[in-house]
């Protein structure tokens, strides 16, 4: 079971329907291990259901919550690239997940085609797939024993571990953990050494680097 999760209110949220739909995708993400925040998830729907049922109903909108997992599905299901899997034939990352995240992915994780950032730090930007503005979402994967450089946070970030682990200047986390930071915290996560680590990241601003590597921080910038 995950150690580290989304807090509460976040998970109120994610079950009213009201978060953005990286920041559900990154909960959704975290659902698929953790049985804990199911429950919390499914507990706050009972509640909000029982509260409707209080009130008068107002116009027939969709469900917000519905909604919010609609969205995720992508826009042009003819030309969305999906994951077709076998569970008797794939890798261990890939058996964890259902729905949404796979269905943004060409292949399995292990056969991405990832971009490499440094020579130990590699990316697949999942922003253009989401199709949504003001957010960076995206895989990352660090070698075994890497270094990400110490960097703070111009917004939030979101992580999601899903394959290996990585620690920094708060603790040590392993496959499943929700990770928020935002832009009191100043880290520089290290994969663990005996797995590379594969997270889905979500930002909402990006990311400033510090010390002699300030100079990449131009190179970081989006819109």
């Amino acid at each position: 079971m995950s150690a580290y999760h989304p807090d509460d209110m976040t998970l109120m949220n994610y079950a009213a329907g009201s978060l953005s739909i990286p920041q559900a995708l990154a909960v959704s993400v975290h659902l698929c291990f953790c049985h804990e925040c199911r429950d919390l998830v499914k507990n706050f729907n009972h509640l909000g259901g029982a509260l409707l049922e209080t009130i008068k109903p107002a116009s027939t909108d969709d469900d917000a919550f519905d909604s919010l997992m609609a969205s995720l599905e992508p826009h042009d299901q003819s030309d969305a690239p999906k994951v077709k899997v076998d569970m008797g034939n794939t890798d261990k990352i890939t058996q964890h997940f259902s729905n949404p995240l796979l269905r943004y992915l060409p292949t399995s994780l292990a056969e991405l085609p990832w971009q490499r950032q440094t020579k130990e730090i590699s990316k697949f930007d999942l922003t253009a797939l989401l199709n949504v503005k003001g957010f960076q979402v995206a895989l990352q994967k660090i070698n075994a024993g890497a270094k990400v450089p110490t960097h703070t946070h111009k917004g939030f970030e979101y992580t999601v571990i899903l394959s290996g682990g990585f620690s920094d200047e708060l603790g040590v986390y392993h496959e499943g953990d929700f990770i928020a930071r935002d832009t009191s915290h100043k880290h520089s996560p290290t994969a663990l050494q005996n797995e590379d680590c594969i997270c889905l990241t979500v930002l909402n601003a990006p990311l400033k680097f510090t010390g002699w590597h300030r100079v990449l921080n131009p190179f970081m910038a989006w819109s």
